[in-house]
């Protein structure tokens, strides 16, 4: 859990407590009767995974994931406000995110307002320069107004915001988005690279080079952000966009991870992990090892070719004949089930 200045008023303690949560999303299978045109729009399939674990020291968990296979996008928030006021604005975005993209008019209204900008010339950055990340910005815009307003009706909620990262696949090309100090990395051809910038104190001080490089380890505010979701009714969305490749693995994390866990470990790790399951179940109990003291939260995404089928489910062999029991099940995830809170407000229509 990252902090925010000014520092968090202390709120009620939230009585729940959630341990690990996961959740998993593979290219569906066309329904039966359907064409043999493939209903992807993209030349490349993906393998993604999800898992958001409490860790060892945090009675709550405050982070959320989301994987929206339908719409191809994956989002991990990082909720601040202490005890149950960061657990509901991460929560929050989350739903709001799926309200927004799950808006037909909205995508449509998103969509006009592109190509009116586009061809009024408006001057757009790389980044900017599609329908897709600019709908990916709104749905951001959109959540940090429902997470400010919710704070505003509920005095145990003021001051509450969250951290996010989010990736939008289209055919080709993946758009990002990114509030606060939750991170996306890629892995390609073997190498790790950060593909967002932090929003946090201790960048801010290395970019203005106030400090020295043997400095940085022993940077007492490593967890204070300066830009995060809900705390204003405005907020600035920074957007990156990437090309993609068969081959490329993206990791989606909350900074549980990254406080403990090295770049060049997240690189081994990913190098070696079977798939996107094993590699967050590794990076996970990699951070619990190195103490654990924040939530924990990963998504991985992998890219495969068109043709890239998910591997069958292994089936443990049926017990000898006469031998007692049946076969072994496996055992449920651990923790209990994610908090349940009201529904967003619809998504705003996005603003020219």
């Amino acid at each position: 859990m990252s902090r925010l200045l000014p520092p968090w008023r202390t709120l009620p303690p939230d009585p729940l407590q959630i341990g690990t949560r996961m959740a998993e999303s593979l290219p569906a299978a066309p329904p039966t009767g359907a064409a043999s045109r493939s209903t992807t729009t993209s030349k490349h399939a993906l393998e993604t995974f999800g898992l958001t674990d409490v860790g060892l020291v945090r009675d709550g968990n405050e982070d959320a994931l989301l994987l929206l296979e339908s719409e191809r996008l994956f989002v991990v928030a990082d909720g601040m406000g202490g005890h149950s006021a960061g657990e509901v604005a991460s929560a929050f975005t989350i739903e709001a995110l799926r309200s927004f993209y799950g808006n037909p008019d909205l995508t449509k209204r998103v969509k006009s307002a592109y190509l009116r900008a586009k061809r009024a010339k408006s001057e757009m950055t790389a980044a900017e320069a599609s329908p897709h990340a600019l709908r990916l910005r709104k749905a951001v815009e959109s959540a940090n107004i429902s997470v400010y307003r919710l704070a505003q009706q509920h005095e145990q909620l003021r001051d509450m915001g969250t951290t996010l990262v989010g990736a939008a696949f289209h055919r080709n090309f993946i758009h990002i988005a990114n509030v606060g100090d939750s991170r996306m990395y890629r892995l390609r051809s073997g190498k790790l690279r950060q593909l967002t910038e932090d929003h946090s104190l201790l960048n801010e001080y290395i970019r203005m080079n106030l400090l020295q490089p043997e400095e940085i380890e022993s940077f007492p505010y490593k967890n204070v952000i300066v830009r995060a979701l809900g705390l204003q009714e405005q907020v600035v969305v920074d957007l990156f966009v990437d090309k993609v490749r068969r081959g490329d693995q993206y990791l989606l994390c909350s900074d549980g991870l990254t406080d403990l866990v090295r770049d060049e470990e997240i690189e081994l790790v990913l190098r070696n992990a079977p798939s996107a399951q094993s590699a967050c179940y590794r990076l996970t109990e990699l951070a619990k090892a190195r103490g654990g003291h924040d939530n924990i939260t990963t998504v991985m995404v992998r890219v495969h070719s068109s043709k890239w089928a998910p591997p069958r489910p292994v089936v443990p062999p049926a017990p000898p004949a006469g031998a007692m029991g049946g076969p072994p099940s496996m055992p449920p995830p651990p923790g209990a089930a994610p908090v349940v809170i009201p529904p967003p407000p619809p998504g705003r229509a996005p603003v020219d």
